[in-house]
């Protein structure tokens, strides 16, 4: 991932302008995402130090309260491979996507990288995907009428939306962008939508997941390094893990940690 804003944990943790470097850092040149290295292999303190810094952004979230700040994102075998804890590629998307109070900020720190070579974190800019759109598909899927999945027993993020629409009325930030590549077969099947365009509506949607995967850029997290991002600007996913996964046990695997948190209305998502 060339474009990818990269910082120095000692830069951001030390000194009284740290905290606001960080978050200048993050709206500025990191256009929303930044990638943070410590020099510790102390995981547990480096997990300290990254909610420190995902706090100068927003208010850090516990989605599982009973987890704490941090859920674990191992990986398993004797799942469906495109999910969170699958094996295989895990399509553009964004978390909570139907929520009234989509969190926008997401963390991922690497305790453990794939031995295998794989698994690679993905990121996609949704702002400029839906700008490759022309007019008319963007008005489709500006319409409130899509509906997905919702996740049950998380907190923190309000409730789940019957409707909604995949794009806001304007791409400045102030509003998420409401999509995830799964919802992609069950449009083409007429299903997760109410209008009577279902066919043009899953046409325009599927354009939309193009241009995401057009602009994907991946970049493969390393044993404590931090990803930051905006999630109300940036679709996110996984590559496929490498071959051979049945053969590493449970603690050789891929480990990341994910934290979540939102960011002021009034501020807009700069500083």
């Amino acid at each position: 991932m060339t474009d990818l804003l990269h910082l120095d944990a000692r830069d951001l943790t030390c000194g009284p302008t740290a905290p606001d470097s960080f978050a200048h850092a993050f709206d500025g040149p990191g256009a929303g995402r930044a990638l943070v290295t410590f020099e510790s292999e102390n995981h547990n303190g480096n997990l300290d130090l990254a909610l420190s810094l995902l706090s100068t952004l927003g208010t850090v979230l516990a989605l599982y309260p009973d987890r704490g700040c941090w859920d674990e994102l191992t990986v398993r075998d004797d799942v469906d491979p495109g999910r969170t804890h699958g094996v295989g590629e895990n399509r553009l998307h964004v978390d909570l996507v139907d929520r009234d109070r989509t969190p926008r900020l997401i963390a991922l720190y690497c305790v453990r990288a794939d031995p295998a070579g794989g698994g690679a974190s993905a990121l996609s800019d949704l702002h400029t995907a839906a700008a490759d759109l022309d007019q008319v598909d963007r008005e489709l899927l500006a319409r409130p009428v899509f509906s997905y999945f919702t996740d049950h027993g998380v907190h923190g993020v309000g409730q789940g939306l019957a409707r909604f629409p995949v794009l806001p009325p304007r791409l400045d930030g102030r509003d998420p962008i409401r999509f995830t590549s799964k919802m992609l077969p069950h449009l083409q099947r007429g299903e997760l939508v109410d209008d009577g365009a279902p066919e043009q509506i899953a046409a325009a949607f599927g354009r939309l997941v193009a241009a995401a995967e057009a602009r994907r850029t991946t970049v493969r997290l390393q044993p404590g390094q931090l990803l930051i991002f905006d999630q109300w600007r940036y679709a996110h996913g996984r590559m496929p893990l490498g071959p051979g996964q049945s053969d590493l046990s449970p603690g050789r695997r891929r480990l990341l940690k994910q934290a979540y948190g939102h960011r002021p209305a009034a501020s807009g998502g700069a500083r």
